[in-house]
């Protein structure tokens, strides 16, 4: 039963039968009273550029596109050739009948940006009062379907009433460049030349199907039975098959789907072959006729099973991935965002909507405008993709660091119309940066800033002061009194405790705008960033001296300490920001030799004593090329017998003007200056060549040895091994002649090829001894760990022997020694109160001025002359 109302009053109720001619007839009868004279008016208001083109849809088909042989011509260079068509559908149960908007042309072919309702892309869609369509950038078409035509949609007002149910006079309307050269908005007369008679909207089918030969969409029409009445040519092309079989699919069962649709209008899906068709069917109910469209989509139906595909593979990606996904319509400016993108900002599902504020809102101020130029730049097409990386606001309140990536998809035009991509959390990323780049500038025990970053800061004042000569900044050096002693003394980490308690005093004494360093070791660096002279520099230092005397509570230890500080003020005769340093550098090292704890202000007289430092250095340097180094030995004497066993080879400097100049003060000069190994190689090989001529011409010197002592930098060579062999070969001595002294601290310096170095020193046949044994270390493993033959008690152990606890320090260390069967020498032997200690707890060997200074090698040769070995009575002491 098809029901369809004949007035707001009344209904009527038909019934269809294939045989009953009568029924014909009324149906007939009922298709004159569906289309009565219409209310109701569909109008399809296009804009271009803020103008508005109204046309009267009374047509039952529309083609539209940017070719002339359309229907509506729209002008520009974003729309298709054949854009899309509109389609009149009826609906027998509201007596209305309203349009379907198809993307493309009739034959299929779709428009290359596709077609957009309420900004939504589309394929197939039945229009809606309202429905807002886009056939390009500028091009935007709104359907109205109103019985008011004051309706502010359609701007006409109570005027120009009549002139809307007047038709087109011919089809071809050009809108674009030419924009209503055939119509004008606003005027009467021009919408009355747009909407002039035409037929009637019932007799539309009936002059559509007057063209049927020259579309190249399928027709078929059939009687109520089915039987075929009519095919197009596009139709027997593509369907030979129709005359020749009886109940074909395209055929058959059309009436009865009317009848189960109730309507008089349907459309289905139909698969014949290969090929997949929608066919719209229509009931002209006055001719008894039922007439068939055919649209191919094929191509779209494997379209939109591909997009399926992907939109699930897409799905299962999005829902896997560890990276928040984003989709933006740019047309509808609305935006996916996946779970993952909104559980990242720890929001769920519902939380967050699809408009792009909530995106760019929780952005970081001070990143928005980075990422909006960022991403205007891909869009425009400047960028082969969009990749920024931004803050963006948590839940919670926090920033976190993302990396945004995207590309855009783009038309012919090279327009985007749409961008994907992802959102990827880089904020570990930028917490480890900023640590890592927090550890460069900063001492990792105190978290003061280092040198790189004192010297930033000092730079920065420095130019400051610079462009404003009065603006005044000073720099302080400090160094710690006797930290090496306690450092030793009580072990490292009592002296990494010290450092820290001092970094927290020292930061009290000072400003919020100056800045505190430590340098390395015991040396911090102060910046005062500004100053009105001298005077508050040095009282910043008495502050500093005063906060440092105070007691200071370490573990089970009370210590004290102090400091020496220099200062140095800002200048216009400074060139450079490290010549303040430097001077600061030279007036602490004064402060120390006056007797530490105590502050000097940097003059010009300071660096004449800088001056001579470096001359000291440079007569270094000759001095090795003129052989102004030697050699001097000091006997290793037998305890039990006084017999000498051995030598220690020590380094001397006699300064053709200065003389004698000690080993404390041109040693630091030479490891300053980077010649202490090439020295120490000297060294090794003079010790190693006196030693094989001694062994050669004294025969009753074989059993002597030579003891030498390594530098950390020599010892760390890789090739350290191989030189000291080549040494041996070259000089002629034999190996377990040579022993080579090392202190604690290359030993425990935690060198990959320590265990390495010292066990191919054995396999030569070298002697190994640990030098100063017990003065920085508390550790004894290492003594376990490494094959070490002697064991030398430091000289500053041996002098307390008779204070305190002096005495059982070095009973506990010659125990050691003996319990690992390692051989013990005492340093520093200097009276024989000292000598019975050590011979009463089994300390067989020692050196020092009780038995004789250092000797030169003629000294030695004299001895070993007139006296053999190993009986040779104890030398009294003499000068070198």
């Amino acid at each position: 039963m098809l029901h369809s109302p004949n007035s707001p009053e009344e209904e009527y109720t038909i019934a269809f039968s294939r045989k009953d001619k009568k029924a014909a007839s009324t149906a007939r009868n009922v298709e004159a009273l569906i289309h009565p004279n219409r209310q109701t008016y569909h109008i399809l208001a296009i804009e271009i550029d803020q103008k508005k083109q109204l046309i009267s849809l009374e047509d039952a088909t529309y083609t539209i596109g940017r070719h002339q042989a359309n229907a509506i011509v729209l002008d520009d260079q974003t729309v298709s050739r054949n854009h899309a068509f509109l389609l009149r559908i009826c609906d027998v149960n509201t007596k209305q009948h309203s349009f379907r908007i198809i993307d493309g042309d009739l034959n299929g072919k779709r428009s290359q940006n596709g077609l957009w309702v309420n900004g939504k892309r589309c394929f197939i869609h039945d229009l809606q009062d309202h429905d807002v369509i886009s056939f390009g950038e500028r091009i935007h078409a709104t359907y109205v379907s109103t019985s008011n035509l004051n309706d502010p949609r359609i701007g006409i007002g109570k005027n120009h009433v009549q002139s809307l149910p007047i038709p087109l006079p011919k089809p071809n309307l050009t809108l674009g460049s030419t924009l209503f050269h055939k119509a004008t908005v606003g005027n009467p007369q021009g919408i009355q030349d747009s909407l002039v008679p035409q037929q009637s909207g019932d007799a539309a089918f009936v002059r559509l199907s007057s063209f049927p030969e020259l579309t190249p969409l399928p027709i078929i029409e059939t009687d109520l039975d089915g039987n075929i009445t009519y095919i197009n040519p596009a139709a027997s092309n593509k369907f030979p098959e129709l005359r020749t079989i009886k109940r074909h699919p395209l055929t058959d069962g059309l009436y009865e789907k009317l009848v189960q649709e109730q309507s008089e209008y349907v459309v289905r899906e139909m698969e014949i072959g290969s090929s997949i068709y929608e066919q719209a069917i229509y009931c002209i109910l006055q001719n008894g006729l039922i007439r068939s469209y055919l649209i191919e989509i094929t191509q779209h139906r494997r379209t939109e099973q591909q997009l399926r595909l992907s939109e699930a593979r897409y799905a299962a990606a999005a829902k896997g991935a560890n990276d928040g996904l984003w989709d933006w319509d740019l047309h509808g400016n609305t935006i996916y965002f996946s779970d993952r993108w909104k559980a990242m900002l720890g929001f769920s599902e519902e939380e967050i909507g699809a408009s792009p504020d909530e995106w760019f809102n929780r952005i970081h101020p001070q990143d928005q405008d980075r990422v909006t130029e960022d991403l205007s730049a891909h869009l425009r097409g400047d960028t082969p993709q969009f990749e920024c990386e931004y803050r963006i606001l948590h839940s919670n309140g926090e920033y976190l660091w993302f990396k945004g990536r995207g590309l855009a998809l783009r038309n012919d035009q090279n327009q985007a119309f749409r961008i994907a991509g992802s959102q990827t959390d880089v904020t570990a990323y930028y917490s480890t940066r900023a640590q890592l780049e927090f550890k460069a500038q900063h001492d990792e025990m105190t978290q003061l800033p280092n040198r790189v970053l004192f010297m930033e800061r000092l730079t920065h004042a420095f130019r400051m002061a610079k462009h404003q000569q009065s603006r005044l900044f000073a720099v302080l050096f400090l160094d710690l009194d006797r930290f090496k002693i306690i450092n030793d003394s009580l072990g490292h980490r009592v002296g990494d405790q010290l450092l820290i308690e001092v970094s927290k005093r020292l930061q009290q004494c000072l400003r919020k705008q100056d800045t505190i360093a430590r340098f390395g070791g015991d040396e911090f660096a102060i910046l005062l960033d500004t100053v009105e002279d001298a005077d508050e520099a040095i009282h910043v230092a008495q502050r500093i001296l005063q906060a440092l005397k105070a007691k200071i509570s370490l573990e089970e230890h009370e210590v004290y300490t102090s400091a020496s500080i220099g200062i140095t003020v800002s200048s216009p005769d400074y060139q450079a920001p490290e010549e303040l340093l430097q001077d600061s550098d030279t007036a602490m090292y004064r402060a120390k030799k006056q007797g530490k704890n105590c502050f000097e202000v940097f003059s010009s007289g300071m660096r004449a004593q800088v001056n001579s430092q470096l001359q000291l250095e440079t007569d270094l340097q000759r001095a090795i090329s003129n052989n102004e180094l030697h050699l001097v030995y000091q006997p290793i004497v037998d305890l039990n017998t006084e017999n000498i066993v051995g030598f220690e080879a020590l380094l001397r400097w006699n300064h053709p003007e200065r003389g004698l100049v000690p080993p404390s003060e041109f040693i630091p000069v030479a490891e300053d200056a980077g010649l202490m190994v090439s020295i120490d190689w000297w060294v090794l090989t003079e010790a190693c060549q006196q030693m094989a001529h001694w062994l050669n011409i004294y025969p009753g010197s074989t059993e002597l040895t030579i003891n030498v002592n390594i530098s950390a930098h020599q010892f760390l060579q890789s090739t350290f091994c191989e030189k000291v062999n080549a040494i041996i070969q070259e000089t002629g001595m034999k190996p377990h002649h040579l022993k080579l002294e090392i202190t604690e601290g290359v030993i425990l310096s935690n060198a990959p090829n320590i265990s390495e170095q010292l066990n191919n020193l054995k396999k030569l046949g070298i002697h190994l001894a640990i030098d100063d044994f017990g003065t920085g270390y508390s550790s004894l493993s290492y003594l376990y760990a490494f094959p070490l033959d002697v064991l030398k008690v430091d000289y500053s152990f041996v002098s307390r022997m008779d204070q305190d606890n002096g005495l059982a320090i070095v009973r506990t260390i010659v125990n050691l020694g003996q319990n690992l069967n390692m051989k013990v020498v005492a340093e520093g032997v200097e009276t024989k109160i000292q000598q019975e200690y050590l011979q009463e707890m089994g300390c067989e060997f020692a050196q020092g001025y009780l038995f004789s200074r250092p000797l030169k090698k003629e000294s030695v040769e004299s001895i070993l002359t007139n006296k053999n070995l190993p009986h040779i009575p104890a030398i009294p002491v003499t000068t070198a």
